[in-house]
């Protein structure tokens, strides 16, 4: 809804090791996202790709996640931790059923060290079209 809104360019965070839904039910002891929760070091997921194309003429750049824990799900990671962000005003924000944005934004920009971040937004799984709109609109957009 965003990048249909606001007419963006859009990149996708795509796992090397792809995430079957096996993978992601966190409510099974033995998937993997239960993995890598319970040991940090299990959280460097390597990535198709971090690179943008044209990445240095854009200024403004929207990174969105879903929610795992509490934090962004680790897979954004590498992709935050690759980029430099100066000049760019950078909007985090998620989606979640359930779990609320913990400090996810913040958690980012200081893996950042880069860019002009600004406070995050949460989205519901339900949230609606004209919700995303007007937090867009208050964001300058539209």
């Amino acid at each position: 809804m965003i990048a249909t809104s606001t007419n963006a360019d859009t990149f996708k965070l795509e796992p090397k090791d792809v995430y079957t839904d096996e993978n992601l039910d966190w409510s099974n002891s033995d998937s993997r996202v239960n993995k890598e929760h319970d040991d940090e070091s299990q959280r460097n997921i390597e990535l198709v790709s971090t690179t943008v194309k044209d990445w240095d003429s854009y200024d403004t750049v929207f990174i969105g996640y879903p929610i795992w824990w509490g934090i962004d799900a680790w897979p954004v990671n590498g992709f935050v931790e690759k980029n430099d962000f100066s000049g760019k005003k950078v909007i985090p924000f998620c989606t979640s059923s359930s779990s609320g944005i913990g400090d996810s934004g913040n958690l980012l920009s200081k893996m950042a060290g880069t860019g002009d971040w600004k406070e995050d937004q949460r989205f519901s799984s339900s949230d609606t079209k004209s919700n995303v709109e007007s937090w867009l609109k208050e964001l300058g957009f539209n």
